[in-house]
């Protein structure tokens, strides 16, 4: 079981490296990059997304040209409540320590996995120039 779960954690980090690898790390959309709309959602979040930012993060999920890491990023944010999901805590970390990824991607990971019912004050400056 323990050799499971291993390798499947493997197998996630390792098709997250490739997925950064092969795309630019910021994907475009009707709103804006991957990044701009997430930075958008958690720079108005309250506790855990709107059912609106839940929807679009949903988009931004299913979208074939979202990284995996903007992916991995997406999905910690739906699962959002009041703090990060126990779930989303290794994927995170794997984001922040990669060189690969972009600052956007390891900012965004960091202000998600230290969040404490809201973004703070310097989390919203970091947000506010990612929505630019």
């Amino acid at each position: 079981m323990n050799i499971v779960r291993l390798l499947t954690t493997i197998t996630f980090i390792a098709g997250l490296m490739a997925s950064s690898w092969a795309f630019s790390g910021e994907s475009t959309g009707s709103g804006g990059t991957a990044i701009q709309q997430m930075a958008k959602i958690m720079h108005r979040l309250k506790h855990y997304p709107s059912p609106q930012g839940k929807s679009e993060l949903q988009v931004l999920i299913s979208a074939s040209e979202t990284t995996g890491y903007e992916r991995a990023i997406a999905r910690a944010m739906v699962n959002l409540e009041h703090k990060v999901a126990s779930k989303d805590v290794a994927p995170l970390k794997a984001i922040i320590n990669d060189k690969a990824s972009t600052q956007s991607e390891r900012d965004l990971a960091s202000i998600i996995l230290n969040l404490d019912h809201r973004p703070s004050n310097q989390d919203k400056t970091t947000l506010n120039a990612m929505m630019k």
